[in-house]
Formats: C-alpha cells, sequence, structure tokens
C-alpha cells in the first residue's frame, strides 16, 4: 500500500486530475468571505454526498413551464422528462420530484416505496434502464395514480406522501431486492 508520507513524486499533478462537482465546489470554494446559512449548508450536503443537480437553462425554463399542466395531461412534460433523465445524477424518482413540486396537480413523486404500494411488487427500473421505459413507466403510474385516488377518494396532492407511508407502515423496510 502507498501512503501519501512515502510518496516521491510530486502532488500537484493529483488537483490537476480533481473534477469532483466542478460547479458546486467553484461556488464553495468562493463563499468563505460569505456568513453560511442554510442554503449553503444544504449545498455542502448535496456535495458531499454527490447528489448536487445542475439543469440546464433550457431544461429550467421547460419545467418551471409545466406549472400549468392539468391533471392528466402529464405526458405533455415527456420532452422535459427526457432532458431531465438526461441530466447528470438526475434518474426518474429525482425527475418526478421535480415535476411534483413544480406542479403536484399533474405529476408525483415515484419511489420505490411508493411503487411497492401501488402494485405489490419491487419497483423494475435501475439507472441503465432505457430512458423510454423510464417514461413510459412513470406516465401509467401517474395513470393508475389518478384512478387510485378517485377509487379510494384521495387528495392526488399529496398521494406520493400517503402511499410512502402507507408501504413503509404496512409493508416495512425495502427489502435487498426492492433497493
Amino acid at each position: 500500500m502507498k501512503t501519501a508520507r512515502k510518496w516521491k513524486g510530486s502532488f500537484s499533478v493529483f488537483l490537476q486530475d480533481y473534477r469532483y462537482q466542478p460547479d458546486l465546489t467553484t461556488r464553495l470554494d468562493s463563499s468563505m468571505a460569505v456568513p453560511f446559512d442554510q442554503t449553503t449548508i444544504n449545498e455542502v450536503v448535496l456535495w458531499k454526498i454527490n447528489r448536487y443537480v445542475r439543469l440546464k437553462e433550457p431544461t429550467l425554463e421547460l419545467l418551471n413551464g409545466v406549472s400549468e399542466v392539468p391533471r392528466g395531461a402529464h405526458r405533455q412534460a415527456a420532452d422535459l422528462l427526457a432532458l431531465l433523465l438526461d441530466t447528470r445524477g438526475v434518474d426518474l424518482p429525482m425527475a418526478s420530484t421535480f415535476l411534483r413540486f413544480r406542479n403536484p396537480r399533474a405529476f408525483q413523486i415515484i419511489d420505490r416505496h411508493a411503487y411497492r404500494a401501488v402494485y405489490g411488487r419491487s419497483y423494475p427500473l435501475r439507472g441503465t434502464s432505457p430512458l423510454e421505459a423510464k417514461r413510459t413507466l412513470y406516465f401509467a403510474y401517474l395513470d393508475d395514480l389518478i384512478d387510485l385516488a378517485q377509487l379510494k377518494d384521495l387528495e392526488f396532492e399529496r398521494l406520493d406522501r400517503i402511499l410512502y407511508m402507507f408501504d413503509k407502515s404496512q409493508n416495512g423496510p425495502l427489502k435487498a431486492a426492492d433497493q
């Protein structure tokens, strides 16, 4: 095992190859002169767990535009969903979270717990699943949530939270096969 203490070469080569979260790293490195607020703390946490996502401006504009999509018309966001899924660090659960917080009337979060609560089986997708499979699954899931909300007289806007808690309570923790 090599250690830094015994290294005979130059260490500058290692810093030249450092490419971890470049946009956020630059911003955080320049924040020393400014007092931290909760936003800065959140960014540090996201930097540490490598979950920082930077959306391109056209994607952000489309995301802001879905605020008026009515319930049942979620397929209008097909192009946006493709752009979100093409963003580094964004998979279907994260993309659906962006959509849900922008417009809970039309979109809800899909995650392993909510999916299991609706279908009684493990979430079938992986990060490597094809884009079209993700889009098809998500839109079918939203169709099924609309039906479930009507059937059980539930508020569609809160259904993702209800399903998440229902699954944790009734089905317990996710097993390795579910994760």
